[in-house]
């Protein structure tokens, strides 16, 4: 709700949610928290915020997940926009993992003036609602709280022996309180703070009226050094690295997160603003970046380790090049299969893909070996002791990778509770171990009589 809204003004609109939702079979519990919200283990008392917290039933009760009845609830809610207020609707994240609270994209506005910052994340937050490919758009600044200004005459000030820090200081001991002595009860000690009390100070002539000591002992009225208007200003000032930020955030629609946040940062580098201001993007968008970047390190880092290994035990570069030659076309089922299922790419699918190499390298050491052991005993050619290896690998081959699919089976359909974060693993490891099959059985094999001929021939 908008800033100096009281808190029995929050709950009448929480109740109308309540009432839009009772009744609901898909709900098993709710839970109102009018007057303030929830982070981590805290709760911060703010009196136009409020939230309602819905458990779903269980998942095998529904015929829904909940994305769907979130997309179905926002609807719902979107009827009950109060004036000035803003009412999201969004899926509560997984306690206890970082970054699992973040939004879908995070705009953080950095630079030194507040005035100059809100301007730009107003103007951002605008771009971002007019791209169409956004929702639940939310500024985190909120620079409408009523305040009192004291804007301090530097040569009055000068002239009377008072500086500007004696005012600030003498103002924050008077309204905000001083602690002047402890008091100590059973063990426990408890401030004493002494200030103004707070019918004294409920109007502008109360706070210039508040008296000052000048440095010669001289007492003074805040009146006579500095004039006191009302104005607006920030609920909360947040910096990174001692530099102020306005954060603007928001929840993707439908479509590709990676071309929308490329689109609105291509929008944002054309925007005007002053030298010293920029933008940096964050939540989950960011995640995924770096989860890109990740899975490519593990990845070559695998390869790279499996080759030493390889090279290490066959005394020979030919081998291990034919063997780590099929992984990727391995990995190409784990592209297809996500695809395929419109799963993101999580940070779980590294132990997919990590299986996936795992078993490509395995089978492919039995195959080639035992193909090469075939052509020195019974002095075979390349290419019928790779067909008899690959004949008799046939069996063990798919014995093996049919029982690790369908162990993967019941995490990839996600059939219950909890199946949600592992579920790209399971798709993952099930697409690239069938991709391996073939890799194994077909790929290789061709490859290894290819290179034979070559070498023959050379």
């Amino acid at each position: 709700m908008p800033t100096g809204a009281s808190v029995s003004e929050t709950d009448r609109v929480l109740r109308r949610i309540e009432e839009q939702t009772k009744g609901d079979p898909l709900i098993q519990s709710a839970f109102t928290l009018a007057g303030g919200y929830v982070k981590g283990l805290t709760t911060y008392e703010v009196a136009n915020e409020g939230e309602v917290d819905i458990q779903l039933v269980p998942k095998a009760a529904r015929g829904i997940s909940t994305e769907e009845y979130v997309a179905r609830l926002r609807k719902i809610v979107g009827r009950i926009q109060p004036p000035g207020g803003k009412v999201m609707v969004k899926q509560m994240p997984i306690k206890g993992i970082h970054g699992m609270r973040a939004s879908d994209i995070i705009v953080q506005v950095r630079g030194q003036d507040m005035e100059t910052l809100a301007d730009l994340s107003s103007r951002t937050a605008r771009m971002i609602n007019e791209s169409g490919q956004f929702q639940n758009v939310f500024v985190s600044m909120d620079l409408s709280k009523p305040e009192y200004q004291v804007k301090v005459d530097r040569i009055k000030a000068a002239e009377l022996g008072v500086s500007v820090a004696d005012v600030a200081s003498s103002l924050r001991s008077l309204i905000t309180g001083a602690v002047a002595t402890r008091y100590r009860d059973a063990g426990n000690y408890y401030d004493i703070r002494l200030l103004v009390q707070e019918k004294q100070i409920g109007t502008r002539k109360d706070v210039e009226n508040l008296v000052l000591i000048g440095s010669q002992g001289d007492v003074l009225r805040l009146r006579d050094i500095a004039t006191v208007v009302s104005a607006t200003g920030p609920v909360e000032i947040i910096r990174e690295n001692q530099v102020k930020q306005i954060t603007v955030e928001a929840d993707i629609t439908s479509g590709d997160l990676a071309g929308a946040v490329k689109e609105l940062q291509s929008a944002l580098s054309g925007l005007e603003r002053p030298a010293g201001y920029v933008f940096n993007f964050g939540g989950r968008a960011e995640m995924m970046a770096d989860m890109k970047d990740t899975v490519l390190t593990v990845f070559a880092f695998a390869l790279f380790f499996s080759f030493i290994v390889l090279t290490v035990q066959f005394n020979s570069l030919k081998l291990p090049g034919l063997i780590l030659g099929g992984v990727p076309v391995s990995l190409a089922g784990v592209v297809f299969l996500l695809y395929f299922v419109g799963l993101p790419l999580g940070a779980t699918v590294i132990i997919g893909i990590l299986v996936v190499v795992a078993a490509t390298v395995n089978d492919g050491v039995l195959l080639l070996t035992y193909a090469g052991d075939l052509q020195e005993q019974r002095d075979l050619p390349s290419h019928q002791a790779v067909v008899d290896a690959a004949k008799i690998r046939l069996r063990p081959r798919v014995m093996t990778s049919v029982t690790t699919m369908i162990g993967f089976l019941p995490l990839a359909l996600n059939l219950e509770e909890g199946g949600d974060m592992l579920q790209p693993m399971a798709v993952a490891a099930f697409g690239g171990m069938g991709m391996e099959m073939l890799v194994a059985l077909f790929l290789m094999p061709c490859m290894y009589v290819f290179t034979a001929r070559n070498q023959s021939k050379i």
